[in-house]
């Protein structure tokens, strides 16, 4: 998505004039189309976007704007993988909410940078000449709009993760 696009979109969410079609869709489909979408960028890096089928499960989402959302994740996390390792998925339901996450096998995000992650035009101390920082905020936007929130952390043994819940309706 380029800067202008980008910028459009924001302020159509911002003025709520966004629509979403929300319809059950599978969180598998979702993240298969967005793994898809990244194919050339992943051949590139050398980064494997690891989507394990874990059962079919439905949330109450908009197709393209959610897979556009998921997008922004995994090419965050390719951004900051090094070649040969994987950008890895998961998900799974339970009474509560759908969630799912999205990690990579790097450094993990600076202890600093994590409460400011989804603000607009905010880019990291570590990103590399890559984006605007729209992205994540836009992937928040979108997901929030949708019952759902996300949030990024380290994982214990290393690497960044974004984690998504979507809640019951």
């Amino acid at each position: 998505m380029h800067l202008e696009e980008a910028l459009l979109l924001l302020s159509r969410i911002d003025a709520g004039t966004l629509t979403l079609e929300r319809k059950p869709t599978d969180v598998f489909t979702i993240l298969s189309l967005a793994s898809d979408n990244l194919y050339e960028l992943s051949v590139q890096k050398g980064v494997l976007i690891d989507v394990p089928e874990m059962g079919e499960i439905d949330v109450p989402a908009d197709l393209n704007w959610t897979m556009e959302a998921v997008m922004n994740l995994m090419k965050n996390c390719m951004e900051a993988a090094e070649a040969d390792t994987a950008v890895h998925c998961s998900y799974e339901k339970n009474p509560l909410y759908v969630q799912i996450r999205i990690w990579d096998e790097g450094e993990g995000f600076l202890k600093k940078d994590i409460p400011h992650l989804f603000e607009r035009f905010y880019r990291g101390e570590k990103a590399k000449y890559t984006g605007i920082g729209i992205g994540l905020s836009l992937s928040k936007a979108i997901i929030e709009m949708q019952n759902g929130i996300i949030r990024a952390f380290n994982l214990p043994d290393g690497g960044a993760c974004f984690e998504i819940r979507f809640y019951a309706p």
